[in-house]
């Protein structure tokens, strides 16, 4: 067993073990109940951690959690909505101000 990720919340430990999991790697959280003693314990000791069960899986792992910790690559460029000429950023479908969508934009036009 190896540790292969410390997470800042037990929300995104959780996500990283179901991501490890659908891919076929087994994988357990440990420390997610200590939060609650950070300052009685160092912090860095109640952070918590994923575990890869197989240690042939690490490697994989590994690879997964940087895919993930580097997000998705938006290509495109930055629109304004038609309908209210607000600012939307590229990885938008839907203008944040008035909700009208990027294709209702295209139509239009």
């Amino acid at each position: 067993m190896k540790r292969v990720y410390t997470a800042d919340s037990v929300a995104m430990a959780w996500h990283i073990k179901n991501v490890l999991e659908f891919h076929d790697i087994d994988a357990t959280v440990r420390n997610e109940g200590l939060l609650s003693l950070a300052g009685e314990v160092p912090f860095v000791e109640c952070q918590p951690e994923v575990w890869v069960l197989n240690d042939l899986s690490y490697l994989l792992a590994e690879k997964l959690i940087k895919e993930i910790e580097g997000g998705p690559v938006v290509e495109g460029e930055d629109w304004n909505c038609r309908n209210c000429h607000e600012s939307n950023l590229a990885s938008y479908a839907i203008c944040w101000n008035c909700q009208s969508s990027i294709d209702e934009d295209e139509e239009s036009s």
